[in-house]
């Protein structure tokens, strides 16, 4: 069965200064790739949990 969640991209923000989110069925520890300020950034999806209820996708080409 595919399960559907949504992850938190950790260090990114929307044009209005809200957390980026993304929905997917990828599975824990894949990575995807995300536009972010007109680059293309790679996130690792994770188990971790957030305090909102989403999964955290932390940043694989930059620091936080």
């Amino acid at each position: 069965m595919t399960t559907l969640r949504r992850y938190t991209l950790l260090g990114t923000t929307t044009g209005d200064g809200t957390l980026t989110r993304l929905l997917s069925t990828r599975p824990a520890g894949s990575i995807v790739a995300h536009h972010v300020d007109g680059r293309t950034e790679r996130f690792e999806l994770t188990d971790v949990p957030m305090h909102d209820g989403t999964f955290a996708a932390k940043p694989l080409d930059r620091y936080l």
